[in-house]
């Protein structure tokens, strides 16, 4: 007996010790409001719902990683396609072309700075008594001008009496000779006075001087031609 006795005590003691503890300790008691304990919830919820909204890092690199996937495939897709269907081209021999040389301008003519009259055919009727036409040629070198000529044809011994007065006539060319064109000039209906003057001679001498239509004091160059009457 004297076992059971050392077990009662024991438990004697450890139940004292226990009442001793309950007496030390404070009971504290909390209570919560269901509805706002349901409010602080849901609140709660809602931030990491928005915070998984606009800041999703996991989201973010499964999305760059399909769009990546996305854009490469098509690509390498297109790529194959061209190359499959594209003719084969056969490329021509290139001839190469010998340039041809250039052709270099002549140089101009330079100007004289003078202007030449000429006498050219004398035509005289069948009867030999009259002039049918007197051509001229006039090459100028010089300046632009309108011609005027005095036409002249006498023999030897009527050479004095038509230098008062040229029996051919006073002639005005129709317009203005450029600068570096030579012009021929047939004298037939302007001719004033056809008749010759075989006085003494069986030669005539045809005499023609020109001059500026603006200035016809100064000829600018006067010539002769002698012809021969049957």
């Amino acid at each position: 007996m004297p076992e059971d006795s050392e077990l009662f005590k024991d438990f004697g003691e450890k139940k004292e010790e226990k009442k001793k503890m309950d007496k030390d300790a404070v009971e504290i008691k909390i209570r919560f409001n269901k509805i706002w304990l349901e409010r602080t919830i849901w609140i709660v919820v809602i931030l990491i719902l928005l915070v998984l909204v606009f800041y999703n890092p996991f989201g973010k690199y499964k999305c760059e990683k399909g769009l990546s996937e996305i854009k490469s495939e098509p690509a390498v897709a297109e790529e194959n396609e061209s190359v499959e269907t594209e003719p084969v081209v056969e490329e021509e021999p290139v001839v190469e072309e010998t340039p041809e040389p250039e052709t270099q301008a002549e140089p101009e003519s330079e100007l004289s700075g003078k202007i030449v009259l000429e006498i050219g055919e004398i035509k005289i009727y069948e009867n030999n008594t009259k002039v049918e036409s007197i051509s001229v040629t006039i090459d100028n070198q010089k300046k632009i001008f309108t011609p005027m000529l005095y036409v002249y044809w006498y023999d030897k011994a009527t050479e004095d009496a038509v230098k008062i007065k040229p029996n051919g006539g006073r002639i005005n060319y129709t317009g203005a000779i450029p600068t570096g064109t030579v012009k021929q000039w047939k004298l037939d209906d302007e001719l004033e006075n056809r008749r010759l003057r075989t006085d003494d001679e069986d030669e005539e001498i045809f005499k023609v001087e020109l001059y500026d239509a603006s200035d016809p004091v100064v000829a600018l160059d006067t010539k002769t031609k002698s012809i021969t009457i049957p």
